[in-house]
């Protein structure tokens, strides 16, 4: 399982190239702790246009994810870092809006497989075609326009269970209370790579749009305190 991860990791990285015609900074990163077992990082963050032509590319900002399990992931990925070493656990930090998302899911499926054994594959069935056509709009929907050198402002929440230890396949990590920690945001824009994840006509219209760009964009890195 391992092995299918990080090829799949190398392919991700050798297909895109990085596209200079956009740019991702961040901006501030926020720390409240709403209460003793969490603390919330709100990151601020904009992307721009570099270029005199109009651009779009497909970029669900909705949420962010870890860069270990967002290798084909339409939505940014974040790298933490202790020190100048890469952590490359994906529990630490979950993003506020997948928290929700994933509780709402889990009761609406609950609800569509929870009838008579005989409908249970008409209802698994049901529920894949749905995913499609959901994915299909959700991509739809993220389809970001910049106008030339337009910049567009984004926010999101990182929520941190204040727990220090993080164990991911054979490697293990332990958030020093005295290390200094960054993190930094990375884009992988995809086009033709998502053709499984929607409907072919979704599809077609991706491919129609020449204004859709593809390529790989790195952030700056910023300090995230999990000090006490």
């Amino acid at each position: 399982m391992r092995l299918n991860y990080l090829l799949l990791l190398l392919v991700s990285f050798t297909s895109f190239s990085q596209n200079t015609t956009i740019s991702i900074t961040i901006d501030s990163i926020l720390s409240n702790d709403p209460n003793p077992k969490e603390r919330e990082f709100t990151i601020n963050y904009h992307i721009e246009n570099l270029s005199d032509n109009a651009i779009s590319f497909i970029l669900n900002t909705n949420s962010v994810r870890p860069n270990a399990t967002s290798s084909m992931s339409y939505f940014p990925a974040y790298r933490l870092f202790q020190g100048n070493e890469i952590i490359n656990a994906v529990s630490f930090l979950n993003c506020k809006s997948d928290i929700e998302w994933r509780q709402k899911r889990k009761k609406d499926s609950e609800l569509k497989l929870g009838q008579p054994k005989k409908d249970a594959k008409k209802n698994v069935q049901n529920l894949t075609a749905e995913l499609k056509l959901q994915t299909s709009q959700t991509i739809l929907t993220s389809i970001i326009k910049l106008n030339p050198k337009e910049i567009k402002n984004f926010s999101t929440i990182l929520i941190w269970d204040k727990n220090r230890y993080s164990q991911y396949f054979d490697s293990e990590y332990y958030l020093g209370e005295r290390e200094i920690h960054y993190l930094d945001f990375n884009l992988n824009l995809m086009k033709e790579e998502l053709k499984e994840k929607v409907t072919p006509e979704v599809f077609k219209t991706i491919m129609e749009d020449k204004t859709i760009i593809k390529g790989w964009i790195q952030s700056n890195k910023m300090e995230i305190y999990f000090k006490e």
